[in-house]
């Protein structure tokens, strides 16, 4: 069976889940395009103030209080409630406080493939529902690296860089038919953790009409060293159908 990880569009218009958006437009500073950069470019560049939106209330206690970082399961287990500004054009996708977010129709396809791996919590009356991987696997944690500054109360690195692409990197699930994690959670700017598909699911949600990113197949070892042995010939080589489109 193959296995594939989950990579999403980006988006211009922000979505919060868990951060504080009321009078937003009063407590920002104003954005001032640079008439040398194409809209598009401006757009996605004056979104830099949202990156520090504060958390509602109820998830203050769990952010660490010197960089504001904070454990996605912990978020999850709190649930959501109003207000919460789903601004997402296709079917799943981050919001901008790291909750990963899918609509009915993406749940409903889940749910009649019955699915497995996974559980929701509704994001409060958006009728987005709100996912937290439960198939957690062991990875091999020196592919992310660590680096600072490290935060002084809670030890969290400034960046992660990094992410799993070779099969051999993950203890895979041993079913089928399953979204999957890992089991460590490296609470990065956009995401806790990777999401990953069995190959069956990638077929379900594609035949679906599920629309939002990509979904890119593990290599093996043997397609890893054809890949190196390319490049030192100065060539680029992939396997054909590693990627599929949703």
């Amino acid at each position: 069976m193959n296995y594939y990880y989950l990579v999403e569009r980006d988006y211009s218009k922000p979505s919060w889940a868990v951060s504080e958006v009321s009078n937003i437009r009063k407590t920002l500073p104003k954005h001032f395009p640079n008439p040398a950069l194409p809209p598009a470019i401006n757009s996605f560049f004056s979104l830099l103030p949202y990156q520090k939106m504060p958390l509602k209330t109820q998830y203050m206690s769990i952010a660490c209080k010197t960089c504001g970082r904070y454990d996605d399961d912990a978020i999850f287990d709190l649930g959501f409630s109003d207000p919460v500004t789903i601004r997402i054009k296709v079917d799943f996708a981050h919001t901008d406080d790291r909750v990963f977010a899918v609509n009915q129709k993406f749940l409903d396809v889940l749910r009649k493939g019955k699915v497995e791996g996974f559980e929701t919590k509704p994001l409060g009356s958006s009728g987005w529902h709100a996912i937290r991987v439960i198939e957690r696997v062991d990875c091999d944690e020196s592919v992310m690296k660590l680096i600072g500054p490290f935060c002084k109360e809670c030890g969290r690195p400034e960046q992660i860089p990094g992410i799993f692409t070779k099969l051999e990197e993950l203890s895979l699930p041993s079913r089928s038919n399953v979204i999957f994690t890992t089991k460590t959670g490296l609470a990065k700017p956009y995401r806790d953790r990777t999401t990953f598909l069995t190959e069956d699911v990638v077929i379900l949600l594609k035949e679906a009409g599920i629309k939002g990113g990509w979904c890119h197949r593990l290599w093996t070892r043997e397609e890893v060293d054809k890949m190196d042995e390319k490049a030192k010939q100065g060539n680029k080589w992939k396997p054909k159908g590693a990627v599929i489109t949703l």
